[in-house]
């Protein structure tokens, strides 16, 4: 569906067409609405903690198609420019790099360090393992957990989130990047760090006077209805009209 037919279809739905006698929503409260039951959508079906069927995205193809459009891959990113703040001692050296300004949640990562197969000129590429701090500390001394190479083409780093170099709290000091911290035993140095991430929805934009203004969902097609149950209810709960939640039973539809 475009953006106007969902917001029609939203209107039907909530018996405020102009078609039943009473004024219809604005279009700005409709692309507020839905873009927001779009983010809610996304949040609920991406993790199977948060849905009663218990599978995520990539566990069964009903999440993948409904949010394989939010994919991109991001073939390099940069290094910081700020290094303040890695972690280095004598078992692990740290590197910053910034995240793609649409980064919602990482699905592969991958590090290309600079270090050959054997006596080729083939690069390794490290896998890359996701830790806790606290593990940090408690394994950057062990020689089976912490980050290795080995000149055969085996090889391994750390990654943990760090903060931005500039929160963005203060309007007058725009935020930057968000940044991950990847680690290696400083014995080898990261050279690309490769990633694929899930990206922030792009908001839906209604625009019934000039249809050509309109913004459409990008998320699959077998999506929409569900978006606009979701957001139903989600603006039933703005207008008063309804104060117990209930969009939880919608996660059974998919």
């Amino acid at each position: 569906m475009t953006a106007n037919e969902m917001a029609n279809e939203l209107e039907l739905k909530l018996d405020r067409s102009d078609s039943f006698g009473s004024p219809g929503y604005e279009d700005f409260e409709l692309s507020s609405v839905l873009t927001e039951a779009t983010n809610f959508y996304v949040k609920k079906f991406y993790d199977e903690v948060n849905n009663r069927k218990g599978k995520g995205f990539e566990e069964i193809e009903i999440r993948n198609q409904g949010l394989a459009a939010l994919i991109k891959d991001a073939a390099s990113l940069p290094v910081s420019a700020s290094q303040v703040g890695v972690l280095s001692n004598s078992n692990i050296q740290g590197k910053f790099f910034d995240l793609p300004s649409d980064h919602m949640y990482t699905i592969f990562e991958e590090c290309v360090i600079d270090k050959t197969e054997c006596a080729t000129t083939y690069p390794i590429y490290a896998y890359v393992l996701t830790i806790a701090h606290n593990e940090v500390q408690r394994f950057n001394w062990s020689k089976y957990k912490k980050p290795f190479y080995k000149s055969y083409g085996d090889s391994r780093v750390w990654r943990i989130e760090y903060s931005r170099q500039t929160s963005g709290i203060n309007p007058l000091q725009p935020a930057t990047a968000k940044r991950h911290e990847v680690l290696t035993d400083g014995t080898f140095n990261i050279v690309t760090y490769h990633m694929r991430y899930l990206k922030n929805p792009s908001n839906i934009n209604v625009d019934r006077d000039t249809p050509a203004n309109q913004q459409n969902c990008e998320l699959d097609e077998s999506t929409h209805r569900v978006i606009v149950d979701i957001a139903t209810d989600l603006m039933m709960q703005r207008v008063k009209e309804q104060k117990v939640q209930t969009v939880e039973p919608f996660k059974d539809l998919e």
